[in-house]
């Protein structure tokens, strides 16, 4: 495939025609870009182009067969995808530019063999045959988007992302967890996901979510609130902006984090892109923290592929009787997360042991209430006085209850009284019930 008057593609240019045929990675793609399982080394991305463009036999089933015409207007596409982004002010990412996060994908997708040299067993798991380019490049879709895509083939690293946003890429995700949760978020859900989000970001680490209603947006927006970094996943193309109600919010992620998306311009969404970006979630942070989650949720199937990734998965527990917290309840129940209660325990679970002081933080929380400062003398005397409807708290009872002298319980009961603890009724001392 070439450009005008025969020259040869920019790698930029070739970048962009690969990411209009594909719009979502694949096991087969990233094995011709890497062919010897190294992504440290330069993709051979004008190769893979070059035998897209000819119709190589050679090439995995749905890629091959580009007539020369077709292949004029993918190039075309690709083109127009890179003018709009130029005038839109995205960019494309891949890996030749220095905020292409390798490490962190590495790790994530190394785990699944994505670039593994030998060929898996055919299992039926194949991708879906060649769709006509011409109707792929009206609706931005092509040949690898169909939802009956394999998992197995889906389960692999992005090899091109566009993005827009001041941050970048690999240096804003070093740091970074994801927050996840369900859409008809309940109003614990969504307080508790903005209070965690907004201490992580000002602990210094990055926000990462789908930018949907519910959860994801309280966890962009308490990341923002607390001037944090955040970065937002998109299911669709740039210049597609899902859910509309969200484009205020998107904005603000625009002008101080990052807009991500692997889909080409004007790619609308849909149930299995949602899917196939949560890989992208996972991959891209340290760990995942479920917020919350029905029986069947989105949210659920980001927390797998941050299991497949070995990357640690945090649960929040929710109200016993609310569906929105099923699968959160069912992946502690079996073992498959751990239950946290506040930000620092998601900390202490990423970061190197012994760095994060939980115990601190929940003495800080919940220091010892006045009760719990007593002595052991006092808190026995304080235990005998009574309440308004009995008729326990005579100084001869407490001694008596206590086996305390009785100067020495005199002594205790004026201690208590000043400082607030019980009062002195008639011939009894009463708990204060402040």
């Amino acid at each position: 495939m070439t450009g005008k008057e025969g020259q040869e593609l920019s790698r930029t240019e070739a970048w962009a025609v690969l990411r209009r045929l594909v719009e979502a990675s694949r096991t087969d793609i990233v094995r011709l870009l890497w062919p010897d399982g190294d992504s440290s080394a330069p993709a051979q991305v004008e190769r893979v182009v070059s035998a897209l463009g000819q119709g190589n036999g050679n090439l995995p089933p749905g890629l091959r067969g580009l007539t020369p015409a077709r292949s004029a207007l993918v190039l075309r596409r690709a083109r127009e995808d890179l003018e709009w982004a130029s005038a839109h002010h995205w960019r494309l990412i891949t890996p030749d530019d220095d905020e292409w996060p390798t490490v962190r994908l590495d790790e994530a997708f190394n785990c699944i063999g994505d670039l593994d040299t030998a060929e898996p067993a055919d299992d039926g798991d194949t991708a879906p045959g060649p769709r006509d380019a011409e109707a792929g490049a009206r609706q931005g879709v092509t040949a690898s988007d169909a939802p009956e895509t394999g998992v197995r083939r889906s389960a692999a690293r992005p090899f091109a992302l566009w993005g827009l946003g001041p941050a970048q890429l690999s240096g804003t995700v070093e740091r970074s967890v994801a927050v996840v949760g369900t859409r008809s978020s309940t109003t614990y859900g969504e307080r508790t996901t903005r209070r965690f989000a907004g201490e992580l970001a000002a602990a210094g680490y990055t926000v990462v979510s789908g930018g949907a209603l519910g959860t994801d947006t309280a966890a962009h927006r308490g990341a923002l609130e607390a001037d944090g970094s955040t970065v937002m996943v998109a299911a669709c193309g740039p210049g597609v902006v899902y859910p509309r109600s969200n484009a205020d919010l998107f904005r603000q992620i625009a002008g101080t984090g990052l807009l991500v998306t692997e889909y080409p311009p004007g790619t609308t969404p849909a149930r299995y892109r949602f899917l196939t970006r949560n890989r992208l979630v996972a991959a891209l942070t340290r760990g995942t923290f479920l917020a919350a989650a029905g029986y069947r949720s989105g949210a659920v199937n980001t927390a797998n592929w941050a299991d497949a990734m070995l990357r640690p998965v945090m649960v929040l527990p929710g109200p016993v009787d609310s569906a929105a917290f099923v699968g959160c309840h069912r992946r502690i129940r079996d073992g498959a997360g751990t239950l946290v209660t506040r930000s620092s325990e998601i900390r202490e679970i990423i970061e190197p042991l012994g760095s994060v002081d939980c115990d601190g933080q929940l003495d800080l929380e919940f220091t010892a209430s006045p009760v719990q400062q007593l002595s052991r003398d006092q808190l026995s005397v304080f235990d005998c006085c009574g309440i308004v409807s009995d008729d326990t708290g005579r100084i001869e009872q407490i001694a008596g209850q206590t086996g305390l002298p009785l100067v020495a319980v005199v002594r205790t009961l004026r201690e208590l009284e000043r400082t607030g603890l019980i009062v002195r009724s008639g011939d009894r001392w009463l708990k204060n019930d402040r």
